[in-house]
């Protein structure tokens, strides 16, 4: 979960520089108000910056941990943890094939795409919220939901 932590806040700096900056300010009005005296100026993105946000992070997130762990297996959080993914029966060496990385990588962060809509962003934050929670109760080899889908397991070096 540490290794998550640091590869959040890697990626989160660049996403959220790159698309508070670029994609969701291009999407963003303004609307005035008066309340009681005071004039209040109301910044709303649209559906459009919402959805092109949306697909640009998942685009994002989704390419640096399908390079990383196609590679060889870890992400730079990974590598500080000292800990590896591979295919379940596969020796702890090299990175994982490309139809698993985008299945885990799809269970993973499919659902940031949901992030457009508040009602389905909340639904597949809980769903990301269990699915890294799950080792703590999946035995005995210890695998979130991306993991079981993908056939993979994190390994300690």
């Amino acid at each position: 979960m540490v290794a998550r932590i640091i590869d959040g806040l890697i990626l989160g700096v660049v996403v959220n520089l790159l698309i508070g900056n670029l994609i969701t300010g291009a999407f963003t009005t303004t609307t005035t108000s008066e309340v009681a005296g005071i004039t209040l100026e109301i910044p709303s993105v649209s559906f459009v910056g919402l959805l092109i946000q949306a697909v640009v992070s998942f685009l994002l997130y989704a390419a640096y941990e399908f390079f990383q762990i196609s590679r060889d297996g870890q992400t730079i959080g990974k590598k500080v943890m000292k800990i590896r993914i591979v295919k379940l029966g596969h020796p702890a060496m090299g990175g994982i094939d490309a139809e698993s990385s985008i299945k885990r990588i799809g269970v993973m962060w499919g659902p940031q795409l949901l992030a457009f809509n508040t009602i389905l962003s909340f639904i597949g934050g809980v769903f990301s919220l269990v699915n890294v929670l799950w080792p703590l109760w999946d035995k005995p080899l210890q695998q979130a939901i991306h993991d079981k889908v993908a056939g993979t397991v994190v390994v300690k070096l």
